[in-house]
């Protein structure tokens, strides 16, 4: 979520899609991506196939056709303002036709620049569906419109919510304490890593201290995996003591639903149906999978983009965590329900005191923080207005769903598409800023940045490189999260920098320490928080840009990217070249005709290494490439052969360090040119480098369950 403008302009639009990195008149643009686990809201990192220059490239010149949608934005409405001695408040009423024209000079030209085929739009107030309208078409092939009604998208992460609910059910039925340990309401048994044991708390805190889990996350098709099994085999590995850290987790969430399963008796599919879905009036919803016959024909079609043709249906294997298909309306009178106390149409699916409880905080990652986790539910507050809801991601579909509890306002949006890799979460994002911003504007004008003069005088600087508590440790993927790292770094003028914290356009933000740990950009209202340790070292970063759903901290000496990602460039660099220059050196002798300047097993030595130089290649840059490129084969298991064969690859090019070594030896024993010497010295290292990565990376294992 993005801290925007406080109040309604009439350019509100233009200046939502230029913060979504358009440019009038097609200007240019860039930067980086956000870093590895910044997706807002997301059911697995997915990894988009075009590079991020092109992403952003396809993102550029929007302005120019919406200028005419803004003149029929009706602004019919009066003037509040404040005090004389404040600047002054606008705001409007949320009404339909209000907020569908708001909606349609934005949305369209949004999805048309962003690649993306379709979405859905509901907006419900006062216990009503006040706008329910599709943009774009749910299937392409054959140019369907989407029928805000029936037609049905898959909301990804948003399905954690009804997983959740079906937890407070099982609390209101005697069935589940949330304090006790998990253990007991399973099958199978989590390891004890840590002495406390792990609670339902922890699983809806997303403080449990689960390392994320890719392997079987979503698949295309086929038959989905049974949760039981599933859970049972691939326990990840836990990396935080429970109720301490923020690490986001689809295994934790998959746990809860299949705890609810085991304690009602029911299918959790069905469980849902009848517990939830039936009471709060979802007829056109399910988290079955593949879907039932009879709601089959009714989901919209999900495209990687709008040019490319339609995607088999995803199948979530962790299903209590992102299996849901469900249509705009049906969200739509969802969100009735939570606002209306847990009341549905046909039935009341919680207390309205449970409901309290969940959107309550329970967990801020750190002291100070302004947004907070509920219990499944997380904040998204903006202007002083309090927002909780979630947001999704399959790797198709991309959602999000926020409640402002106090004012009977909900609003839900699914895309049927990836587009062009990086648009879905502006829009969303950019989406919700524009109603908050016009309908619910600040109550009082946002405090001005501090001048430079005022800024906290650190006896330290900041500064250091950090990482995401969402992610991989133990596994291979480890590798993937080399290239997230990001830096704090102070700047001349005093403010500080975190360059995955990045705007729009591709530059990091300047934040401005206002009182001790706490840092307000500059230029905005936007918020980050530091934990310092009494050396005056930053040992946390959160910002509440994101949900309270991770933290970032210190990489550790031996694996900071300052020294690893030269070092793996280098490593690669001195294998490619020893593997290039034997078949060089081979037809410069033979051109010359130059017998070999080696025999024996000196000639046998050399002949290992430049083997297992090429093998290096092979295993590296191989690892590299698909840790990197291949997030959606890595989800969905089918590239283990290819990950066998780079596993093969990089046990022989350790072997390499034996001929290496030996070689080194002899050339140092015996007369040899200095040249000579330092190669076969560099290969002895490089070896050693190539080790050093296999162990740190957990590169070769037995298992391929990552």
């Amino acid at each position: 979520m993005r801290h925007l403008i406080s109040a309604w302009r009439p350019q509100a639009p233009v200046a939502a899609i230029r913060r979504l990195g358009f440019r009038a008149g097609g200007g240019g643009g860039g930067g980086g991506p956000a870093g590895a686990g910044l997706q807002r809201h997301e059911t697995a990192h997915v990894t988009a196939k075009k590079p991020i220059w092109g992403r952003l490239a396809l993102a550029l010149a929007l302005a120019l056709p919406v200028a005419p949608a803004l003149a029929q934005v009706p602004d019919p409405t009066p003037v509040v303002t404040s005090p004389a001695e404040d600047p002054p408040v606008t705001t409007h009423p949320l009404t339909a036709s209000d907020v569908e024209t708001l909606i349609d000079g934005f949305l369209p030209y949004a999805l048309k620049r962003g690649d993306i085929a379709g979405a859905v739009v509901t907006i419900v107030k006062d216990g009503q569906i006040l706008l329910g309208k599709g943009y774009g078409v749910a299937d392409r092939e054959t140019g369907q419109a989407i029928d805000p009604e029936t037609t049905m998208f898959r909301p990804g992460s948003i399905s954690k919510l009804f997983t959740w609910i079906a937890v407070m059910q099982q609390v209101e039925a005697g069935r589940l304490d949330l304090d006790a340990d998990v253990n007991q309401y399973l099958d199978f048994k989590l390891p004890a890593t840590f002495a406390e044991p792990i609670t339902m708390r922890h699983l809806m805190t997303h403080t449990a201290g689960f390392e994320e889990k890719v392997k079987d996350l979503i698949v295309l098709g086929g038959p989905p995996a049974d949760l039981g099994t599933l859970l049972a085999g691939h326990i990840p590995a836990r990396i935080f003591k429970p109720g301490t850290t923020a690490a986001y987790s689809n295994y934790a969430t998959a746990l809860a639903g299949y705890i609810v399963q085991r304690l009602s008796g029911e299918p959790f599919a069905d469980y849902i149906d009848r517990h939830i879905l039936v009471p709060a009036g979802m007829p056109h919803s399910s988290m079955a999978q593949p879907l039932p016959a009879h709601l089959a024909p009714l989901m919209a079609k999900g495209y990687e983009s709008s040019r490319d043709p339609a995607q088999p249906f995803e199948i979530v294997n962790p299903a209590p965590a992102g299996s849901l298909s469900a249509s705009g309306a049906d969200m739509g009178r969802f969100m009735i329900a939570l606002l209306n106390g847990g009341e549905g149409p046909n039935g009341r699916i919680l207390k309205p005191e449970t409901l309290a409880q969940m959107q309550k905080p329970h967990h801020r990652p750190l002291p100070g923080q302004q947004l907070a986790m509920g219990l499944g539910f997380y904040e998204q507050n903006r202007n002083g207005y309090r927002i909780m809801g979630h947001g999704g991601d399959t790797v198709l579909f991309h959602s999000d769903l926020a409640l402002w509890l106090d004012e009977g306002v909900g609003l839900f949006i699914s895309m049927n598409s990836t587009g062009d890799g990086i648009s879905p979460g502006p829009i969303r994002d950019e989406l919700l800023a524009l109603i908050a911003d016009r309908y619910f504007p600040a109550r009082e004008p946002a405090a001005a940045p501090a001048p430079a003069a005022e800024t906290i005088k650190r006896a330290v600087p900041v500064g250091g490189t950090f990482q995401s508590s969402r992610r991989v440790d133990s596994t291979l993927l480890s590798l993937t999260y080399l290239f997230g790292q990001g830096d704090l770094v102070t700047n001349e003028d005093g403010t500080a920098s975190f360059t995955l914290f990045r705007d729009f356009a591709g530059k990091p933000k300047r934040w401005r320490e206002v009182a001790p740990d706490r840092w307000q950009e500059v230029g905005t209202d936007s918020l980050m928080h530091t934990r310092t340790d009494a050396s005056g070292r930053v040992t946390a970063i959160t910002t509440d840009d994101y949900p309270a759903i991770f933290v970032f901290e210190p990489v550790p000496a031996a694996t900071n990217k300052a020294w690893t990602v030269p070092a793996l460039g280098i490593t690669l660099f001195l294998a490619l070249f020893t593997a290039l220059w034997w078949p060089v050196a081979a037809l410069v002798r033979r051109r010359y005709g130059r017998p070999h300047p080696l025999s024996g097993q000196p000639l046998l030595a050399d002949r290992l290494v430049r083997a297992a130089s090429l093998m290096t290649v092979v295993a590296l840059g191989g690892m590299t490439a698909v840790m990197t490129m291949a997030i959606t084969p890595l989800m969905e298991g089918t590239i283990d052969w290819l990950l066998r064969l780079l596993q093969l690859s990089a046990l022989l090019a350790v072997l390499g360090l034996v001929p290496a070594a030996w070689q080194a030896w002899h050339l140092w024993r015996q007369p040899a040119g200095w040249w000579a010497r330092i190669r076969a010295s560099l290969m002895v290292v490089m070896f050693l480098a190539v080790l050093w990565f296999i162990v740190t990376y957990h590169l070769v294992s037995f298992s391929l369950n990552y």
